[in-house]
């Protein structure tokens, strides 16, 4: 983000999903949006969307992750992970035991034939 324009909140979800690779906290979401206080993003998110952000990033973030490993695309958990910007493995099993209560190999086509 260029100089100190605060970019609309309305566009915050479109703006997340463009860059799951290297935004992975509120933080980092409101600083890419040009929010130099976060807390004041996380309420503007919260009044417009009536979610909380990490919520909305979570579920953006566990959609994507099981999209690339049932889509049939082969792709290793590694790769899945820097996809929606888990820096490995670990913490992309850790991330969906966390959300979904299920690892990433449960939501492979292949560990399901």
């Amino acid at each position: 983000m260029d100089g100190n324009r605060e970019l609309p909140i309305e566009g915050a979800i479109d703006f997340l999903k463009a860059r799951l690779r290297v935004i992975d906290r509120v933080s980092e979401w409101a600083n890419s949006m040009g929010y130099k206080n976060s807390k004041r993003f996380s309420r503007l998110f919260r009044n417009h969307f009536k979610k909380q952000p990490k919520k909305i990033l979570d579920e953006i973030k566990v959609q994507k992750a099981i999209e690339l490993l049932t889509n049939g695309n082969e792709m290793s958990c590694y790769e899945v992970a820097w996809e929606i910007g888990k820096r490995d493995e670990q913490a992309l099993y850790k991330f969906m035991i966390r959300i979904t209560g299920n690892p990433p190999g449960y939501f492979s086509d292949s560990e399901k034939s």
